[in-house]
């Protein structure tokens, strides 16, 4: 912590003799304190090899060496701010990271931001949204300037996939209902790429007939942490065009995740069309919604999920639709992603892109597990009344400036709940 206030101190002062904006006099200081080195190590030599920029994983490095179980958070991680970013708003930051914001307030929230992650009171936690957007992006450069910003202030974090969130709130929603025993919590922020879609994969060094390798405990640790930190960013820069074809004879096929989307977005669409034509009937869009999540969402987990109540689906389904729609109501992910459809089918005008399906996935998960949820304005405004949004008192925003505004008081307000700087993850 005093190496990095220190840190801070010198940008600043460079800031102030030299006008330059805070992520130029960083980088400049931090290219003068590399050129004094007189031997690199071999991971300083690596991101020179790959182009990586050499503060960017600085925080990514910290988390690792901060967990005793990767690819989980370390414990300390749970008491601090949770802020989720759309797109958008990274796109904003990278442009700022590069000194060219778009708008001044632009700036103010990578510097803010920046502070805050460094000093441990802000995790910025990605969801697996975050990856599929970045990876859509077909210009190298552009994926390059978004991986070095998301590195420096995400540090990798991520939120638990759809999937498993979906589980553990389903069981937990059953529990309630039916007298059986909770689930036991589940961990929802962990370390990397493969934490956010469901897994939890982790680089491990062995040696070549697979034991562990004759090192040091500690050194073990260090190359592991930063190759997994290295193999993060890389996913997430993505390959080069000219890496492509042996991807590619790998089974490197990124198409196939393009094409669940699509299948999802047709189905919006197909929807869509029948209420304009008159073949769904507008007056029970409701109940469409609902019972279209139960069946594309739910629909492959409630059998396993009601046996230990003796129960089948068709005994589930027997309470009708009242029932049916209070208990998702009482499924934070579902009631969110409710929401969105029914208001988006009610906008005859609408067109479904794969955005809806994207923006509609990440706020899903991240509104019930983080204090401030970052989306676009049409987001926003449909939520803006939600009673899931209020039950769970997430601010939801779609503008950095009104983060800007709220972000002192979130983190002072955070930091002495309890008067010693801890308290409960949400």
């Amino acid at each position: 912590m005093t190496e990095n206030k220190a840190r801070k101190a010198a940008i600043r002062a460079r800031m102030a003799e030299t006008g330059e904006p805070y992520s130029e006099a960083a980088h400049r200081l931090d290219d003068q304190t590399a050129t004094t080195d007189t031997a690199a190590s071999p991971f300083d030599t690596a991101l020179q090899q790959f182009g990586i920029p050499p503060d960017v994983l600085t925080l990514a490095l910290r988390h690792g060496a901060e967990t005793d179980r990767y690819p989980l958070l370390g414990a300390g991680a749970a008491d601090r701010l949770k802020i989720s970013l759309d797109l958008k708003d990274w796109v904003a930051l990278a442009k700022a990271r590069l000194g060219r914001p778009q708008f001044p307030q632009d700036a103010h929230a990578y510097e803010a931001l920046c502070s805050a992650t460094a000093a441990g009171e802000v995790i910025v936690p990605l969801t697996a949204a975050t990856y599929m957007e970045v990876a859509r992006i077909s210009s190298l450069r552009q994926r390059s300037d978004l991986a070095n910003v998301i590195a420096e202030i995400s540090g990798f974090v991520a939120i638990a996939s759809r999937s498993v969130v979906m589980e553990h709130q389903l069981l937990a929603a059953l529990a309630a209902q039916f007298g059986g025993l909770p689930p036991a919590p589940i961990p929802v922020f962990g370390l990397g790429n493969p934490f956010g879609v469901g897994e939890q994969k982790a680089f491990v060094l062995r040696r070549k007939g697979g034991g562990a390798p004759d090192l040091p405990t500690e050194l073990v640790r260090e190359i592991e942490t930063a190759g997994r930190v290295m193999g993060e960013y890389m996913m997430l820069r993505g390959p080069a065009p000219e890496d492509l074809p042996t991807l590619r004879a790998l089974g490197y096929r990124p198409e196939e995740v393009a094409k669940v989307e699509e299948a999802r977005v047709n189905r919006e669409k197909e929807l869509a069309a029948m209420l304009k034509d008159g073949t769904a009937d507008r007056g029970r869009l409701g109940d469409i919604v609902h019972a279209r999540y139960l069946y594309w969402e739910l629909g492959d987990r409630l059998p396993s999920a009601l046996q230990p109540y003796n129960l089948e689906v068709g005994d589930f389904f027997a309470k009708g639709k009242e029932w049916l729609g209070a208990f998702l109501n009482d499924i934070p992910s579902a009631a969110i992603n409710i929401t969105l459809a029914d208001k988006g089918f009610r906008n005859s005008y609408k067109k479904w892109t794969g955005n809806d399906i994207r923006d509609a996935d990440a706020v899903s998960v991240a509104i019930p597990y983080c204090d401030v949820v970052m989306t676009d304005n049409y987001v926003a405004a449909q939520l803006a009344k939600s009673p899931v949004v209020a039950r769970h008192a997430t601010l939801v925003l779609s503008r950095l400036s009104d983060l800007n505004d709220a972000l002192p008081d979130l983190i002072a307000s955070r930091t002495t709940r309890t008067g010693d700087g801890h308290v409960a993850e949400r």
